[in-house]
């Protein structure tokens, strides 16, 4: 990839760091929410809401949640009205994800009035039984697999929301336009490249995307793991992990390293990393100062993650991006699936894994 265009998607990706949202706030959550998705096919399918689930629970198991994922497979605001007592009611959720506007969009520019109100209609709904609700804007599409009418279409109802939303003071987390921007510079590098794998749904890499926009316009805190150590064991500093069992001898370090949060990667197939902020997300950091000049192997529980040079690994590094480079299964990826399915939950933010770092 020549330089200057990686230059230009990192540029990118950064950018979209600041578009989340088109209402700024501390993020929706409380400790122990209940978090209901409601939605159309996308919903329905699963991956962007697992993808949010997944970002949440493992940076901040502190707030508890529960998820819940309701639709009929397809639909629009209108079928979410239809089906709210059923879905919702007994749930009693404390927060509703709205994710409606593609297959609304079908009645273009006429339909809009009824769009807006029966946006209106669901927030209201979900806000009297006492629920903060969270707008997320209909995907964009591939013109080329979609057709150029139903990707302008889709783009017409995201903007509706966005401004309507934006006027009402509602919580509205724009996925569309990170979604075309992927779509746009990822298809100049490669022709082949899309968004899509039908007309509408997206591939399972392009929806881990908008579940980390969709995380991202959340405008959570950022969270980080970070330890620091020096060549010889001593711990310079940690944030959320702490270091123990610390052996230095002969060129190698090894110690024991339990994590109050774990930012790792989801154990899927990932979309292009300079397009996602999938390492900005993900700071699982370690440095080690004071080493002898030379390359080290870097390993986790004796998976290799990497081999990097004394100066860089003194600079600091982020694990999740050693991984990506090297291109090494994760160490944690049995334990990754786990938390990704739903599974052994009540271990995330009391894992501990062993590292050693050896000089090659």
């Amino acid at each position: 990839m020549p330089e200057r265009v990686r230059k230009l998607l990192g540029m990118a990706a950064f950018c979209l760091l600041t578009l989340g949202s088109a209402h700024a706030a501390e993020g929706p959550f409380h400790k122990g929410d209940r978090v209901a998705f409601v939605g159309s096919s996308s919903t329905h399918i699963g991956v962007w809401p697992k993808t949010v689930e997944f970002l949440l629970r493992t940076r901040h198991p502190e707030l508890d949640l529960t998820f819940a994922r309701f639709s009929t497979g397809g639909g629009t605001f209108g079928t979410g009205l239809e089906h709210f007592d059923e879905w919702l009611s007994d749930l009693k959720p404390n927060v509703v994800i709205y994710n409606y506007g593609a297959n609304d969009a079908g009645a273009g520019r006429e339909g809009l009035p009824r769009f807006l109100d029966e946006m209106t209609q669901a927030v209201q709904r979900a806000e009297a039984l006492g629920a903060r609700v969270v707008l997320v804007t209909p995907q964009a599409a591939d013109a080329r697999k979609a057709g150029a009418s139903n990707a302008a279409k889709r783009a017409l109802y995201a903007e509706t929301m966005l401004s309507f939303g934006r006027a009402q003071g509602w919580t509205v987390i724009d996925v569309h336009h990170p979604i075309d921007t992927l779509q746009r510079a990822n298809e100049s590098l490669d022709p082949a490249f899309s968004i899509l794998k039908d007309t509408i749904h997206l591939t399972d890499p392009a929806y881990v995307a908008w579940g980390f926009y969709a995380y991202d316009g959340l405008n959570l805190p950022f969270v980080r793991s970070d330890a620091v150590l020096k060549g010889d064991g001593t711990v310079l500093a940690h944030e959320n992990c702490t270091i123990e069992d610390i052996n230095a001898s002969d060129g190698r370090l090894t110690f024991t390293r339990a994590d109050s949060v774990l930012p790792i990667l989801p154990p899927v197939d990932l979309p292009p990393r300079l397009s996602v902020p999938l390492e900005a997300h993900s700071l699982y950091l370690l440095t080690v100062t004071d080493l002898p000049a030379g390359d080290y192997e870097i390993l986790c529980e004796d998976k290799p993650i990497g081999v990097i040079d004394s100066k860089t690994l003194a600079d600091g590094i982020n694990l999740n991006s050693l991984l990506l480079d090297q291109g090494h299964l994760a160490p944690w990826q049995i334990e990754a699936t786990d938390f990704w399915d739903g599974n052994d939950l009540d271990q995330i933010g009391k894992t501990k894994w062993r590292f050693e770092v050896r000089k090659q």
